[in-house]
């Protein structure tokens, strides 16, 4: 099974005159890193709001098309069944992390998955050493410095081993150092741990390297593969 199948999407947003994506059809199989590439505005980031269940049900607009994560149909699951199949991580990382100490914030996806204490503790350590997070995790999360919030939002996004983890611009606001790092995790966790990852990022000579594929987009739709 795809861990990812985007077939024949279109959207539009709210009150918008074009439509943000046009005719998508995409898969992403267990264990492939897929980066996603294109200008401003070419539809990446709606597409992966559209993969973590967001549009429509966050977002509204107008859909034609299907979009199946892990098995669940968008159509008919929103952003918290399809938080339990695929992990998301936007730009921001304060937006993400709200919770006040590392551990709790790492805890939290796997409490909500109702998962008993040993469990979560046992979660929590393993994400925490493969992202080499470990010394951090009663570290105050107000405390963290950027390149650090958004190692530890990348392991909220990863507890629990979702098959898909998705990335819009995750190294935007770090620097060129602590970007590598990120890009290096992601591959380190999509080798050892077969995470599927489908990675938004502008700076490409920073994942490349790591792909197993470069999709393109423009003006909304795949113009190569």
């Amino acid at each position: 099974m795809t861990v990812l199948d985007v077939s024949g999407l279109t959207y539009t947003y709210p009150n918008a005159g074009a439509p943000a994506l046009r005719d998508v059809s995409l898969s992403v199989e267990p264990g492939e890193f897929v980066v996603l590439a294109g200008l401003s505005a070419s539809g990446k980031s709606t597409l992966l709001r559209a993969a973590s269940g967001l549009v429509p049900h966050f977002h509204g607009g107008e859909i034609a098309g299907r979009v199946v994560v892990g098995g669940l149909d968008t159509r008919e699951h929103g952003p918290g069944d399809i938080a339990a199949v695929a992990g998301t991580l936007f730009q921001d990382p304060e937006t993400q992390v709200v919770l006040g100490t590392v551990r709790s914030e790492l805890a939290f996806p796997l409490e909500n998955r109702g998962l008993g204490a040993a469990a979560v503790a046992r979660g929590v350590e393993e994400v925490a050493l493969a992202l080499g997070i470990e010394a951090l995790l009663e570290r105050p999360t107000g405390e963290l410095s950027g390149g650090e919030l958004q190692r530890v939002a990348l392991g909220a996004a990863v507890a629990g081993r979702p098959e898909l983890v998705l990335l819009d611009e995750p190294t935007s606001q770090l620097d060129p150092v602590a970007g590598d790092e990120l890009v290096w995790l992601l591959r380190r966790l999509n080798e050892e741990w077969g995470t599927a990852v489908l990675l938004c990022e502008h700076r490409l000579e920073r994942c490349l390297g790591h792909a197993d594929r470069v999709v393109a987009l423009d003006g909304g739709a795949v113009v190569c593969d």
